[in-house]
């Protein structure tokens, strides 16, 4: 059960399949690992980045504490310089000074943008009416005088104010000195910048903002110079990277194709050769299935399948040997070497397999011995032996080549003539009669002649039943031949039909005949069956006769003609339909019912099975007991049970007869559908004394009622015995004591 939930739920792949699955999965590994590698890269770029962009900010913060520093100097110095103080002292030349002289004089640096002196009240002696980007401020007031950043339209300035005394003592207020510098020009004067990208730098503020110095780095926004160092790294990890998956790629995909030619191909080879194998079509593997290089483990495979092979082929050759010695047992006859009854009907089932719906006309040969008893009773049975034996040469040798010779029984042959008419195999006939004549009989110790009779019948082999016919008309037409002045062969036509009588010299086989073709000519006898421990009967079992003149032909002679003959099927099909109209017409008492009896060959019959269903109507009146012989089950166990288990959903109470008299196997009760066992009457003898078999019939008895089965106890001939049976605890009995068989009027 586990395999099987195994085998369903997963689903048998290729080794293909595996090792691309493999690689598959180690590719999405890969693919994992690259993308936590990125996404470390990525991570670390973004702490340079963001520590390059501190160490920027840092450089900045630096940069512009340098340029207030640097501001307030060249201010303090122009605060100090002696012609800023005389211009503050007499302003009557300041514009000559403040634009030719002031910045001409070397005293302060080139970068300054502007600058400008104030009064003591803080107006500028440029008398400016307004301020703008060139010019300073026109006003300024005591709030002004710490350095602060002025954001304009297209330039940011710097300015620094700084108060102008007379003397150094500060004594004596003057006025003001003012200058501003290009923030952004004046800052890259100033130094080199390693971090920060000083073309990026640019002012968060709105337009004539004043921003402080401490608070001009917080209204700073800048770029960082791209590291160097990180692109170099970042291109040697991205090369690497790709180096890594081109190598693993390159690796994995000759691993897979490596895999593909030195493991799957060959197992694929293996495969194959091991399919065929099993379809019959294997041969040895040759070292060629591995391609140029072999693996240790499948090369030890091929070997021992090659020796398996080998194995085979020897098993094959030794059983096809055993084969046709066994089927030449099976279908040749021991004595003279031709073939058996058994060849007989494989022959014929095959040439209507081959001929298809074809018509092929076919000629039957019936060949007897003529007085062969009498020669067997005066010179015995090893002399008989060696007569069939000359009679079997000389048929055979009469025949065409391609014929073939048939001992049926005794001293009875036949063969087949396919696609021959009637003139042809009168030839035939007439070479066999002549070879058998011609046959020197004296040389095995017979003084009498030696002749035989040939029945012939001809017609068109149209179905399966032909040769059944063909076999009975040349058998009515051998007993023709066996009559005086008919030349030893007889062909059969329509009139030996209506004489047959006459024509027959065994009244069993003639009786049975007719029988067949007229169930009227039965005469069937009905036993009750008791009912147990009631003693009341129950149903009747129907027994055959044929009635034959005054004489009364009894089964002891009528089932050996119809066993040897082959009419199993036939014989039941009669005896059914006369049954059948005995109920029809009421001979039986309603309430009752009828046991019916049927043969192995007939019980597995489709035809027989019909007839009996025909019996399903009649079971609203009577009890339907359908017995058959426990060989009969064996003997085609699988279609012997399926037809039962159709009879018995149809309302048949099956009944397994004879019980104990052939095959007995308790494993082939259990496993057919039975409802009655009937102990057969040499069992239920044994039941009189009190030896060890009297215990063990008692023993098996009560473990098959205690199994469920009823038990019906044949041979019932006295009162002791039929008092034991009940004991027993059977449930039916019958037998002379209870009543012996009765035509149906005396029911």
């Amino acid at each position: 059960m586990a395999e099987t939930a195994f085998t369903t739920r997963f689903k048998p792949l290729s080794i293909a399949h595996y090792a691309l699955g493999f690689f598959l999965v180690l590719a999405s590994g890969l693919a994992m690992l690259l993308g936590v590698i990125m996404y470390d890269m990525s991570h670390l770029k973004a702490q340079i980045i963001e520590s390059d962009r501190k160490l920027a900010q840092q450089e900045l913060a630096e940069a512009v504490a340098l340029l207030i520093a640097h501001g307030e100097t060249v201010a303090q110095t122009l605060a100090q310089w002696d012609e800023a103080r005389l211009q503050l002292e007499n302003a009557t030349y300041y514009g000559y000074w403040r634009n030719s002289r002031a910045l001409a004089a070397g005293i302060l640096p080139d970068s300054i943008d502007s600058l400008d002196l104030y009064d003591r009240d803080g107006r500028n002696l440029s008398k400016v009416e307004a301020a703008d980007e060139t010019h300073m401020p026109p006003q300024i007031s005591s709030e002004e005088m710490q350095p602060a950043l002025v954001h304009g339209k297209s330039h940011d300035h710097l300015y620094f104010f700084l108060p102008v005394h007379q003397d150094s003592k500060r004594s004596h207020l003057l006025g003001y000195a003012g200058l501003k510098f290009d923030f952004l020009v004046e800052l890259q004067s100033l130094r080199k910048f390693r971090y920060a990208d000083l073309a990026s730098i640019h002012v968060t503020a709105k337009e004539g903002t004043r921003i402080l110095a401490d608070d001009i780095v917080s209204h700073l926004e800048f770029e960082t110079i791209p590291n160097p160092e990180v692109r170099e790294v970042e291109k040697i990890m991205v090369r690497s990277l790709y180096e890594i998956v081109i190598l693993v790629a390159l690796v994995s995909l000759l691993g897979y194709l490596a895999l593909i030619s030195i493991v799957a191909k060959p197992l694929r080879r293996l495969s194959t050769h091991i399919e065929a194998m099993k379809q019959g079509h294997g041969g040895l593997l040759g070292e060629g299935y591995r391609g140029a290089l072999a693996v240790t483990e499948l090369e030890n495979v091929r070997r021992s399948l090659n020796d398996y092979q080998q194995e085979l082929d020897d098993m094959h050759l030794s059983l096809a040997h055993k084969n046709e010695e066994l089927w030449a047992l099976a279908h040749h006859d021991p004595l003279t070497g031709v073939y058996n009854r058994r060849a007989f009907d494989d022959d014929w089932r095959a040439m209507r397999r081959a001929q298809g719906n074809a018509e092929l006309p076919v000629s039957f040969l019936l060949f007897d011995c003529d007085h062969f008893k009498a020669i067997n009773d005066t010179y015995g049975h090893q002399v008989g032996d060696r007569v069939i034996q000359g009679l079997a040469g000389s048929l055979h040798k009469a025949l065409r080549s391609g014929d073939r010779l048939y001992r049926l029984g005794g001293d009875e042959f036949a063969t087949i003539l396919i696609a021959t008419d009637i003139d042809d195999a009168r030839q035939v006939a007439e070479r066999c009669i002549a070879e058998v004549t011609q046959h020197d009989f004296a040389s095995h110790g017979v003084r009498e002649p030696v002749r035989i009779s040939i029945g012939m019948a001809h017609g068109l082999a149209a179905g399966d039943d032909t040769l059944g016919i063909l076999h009975r008309q040349a058998d009515v037409a051998m007993y023709q031949a066996k009559r005086p002045g008919q030349g030893k062969i007889a062909i059969f036509d329509s009139r030996m039909s209506a004489d047959a009588a006459a024509l027959v010299s065994n009244t069993e086989t003639h009786a049975v005949y007719q029988a067949i073709a007229d169930p009227n000519r039965l005469e069937m006898h009905y036993q009750p069956v008791m009912a147990l421990p009631a003693r009341a009967t129950e149903y009747y079992e129907a027994l055959v006769r044929i009635r034959s003149g005054d004489n009364l032909i009894l089964p002891s002679s009528i089932f050996p003609v119809v066993e040897l003959r082959g009419l199993e099927t036939e014989f039941d099909l009669a005896v059914l339909e006369k049954v059948l109209r005995d109920l029809t017409d009421g001979h039986i008492p309603p309430g009752s019912g009828v046991a019916l009896n049927v043969s192995g060959p007939g019980i597995v019959h489709g035809r027989v099975t019909e007839k009996l269903l025909a019996f399903v109507p009649l079971l609203r009146d009577y009890k339907l007991v359908l017995e058959v012989t426990e060989t009969s089950l064996i003997t085609q166990i699988g279609q012997a049970s399926a037809n039962l288990n159709q009879l018995r959903k149809a309302g048949f109470i099956i009944a397994l007869d004879d019980f104990g008299s052939g095959y007995s196997s308790l494993r082939y009760l259990a496993s057919m559908p039975v409802d009655l066992v009937k102990f057969d009457i040499s069992m239920v003898r044994t039941l009189e004394d009190t030896g060890r078999q009297a215990i063990f019939v008692e023993d098996l008895a009560r473990m098959i009622r205690d199994a469920g089965y009823q038990l019906v106890a044949e041979g019932i001939e006295s009162e002791a015995l039929l008092h034991r049976v009940i004991q027993l605890g059977f449930s039916h009995a019958q037998g002379f004591h209870i009543g012996r068989p009765a035509p149906r009027d005396a029911i």
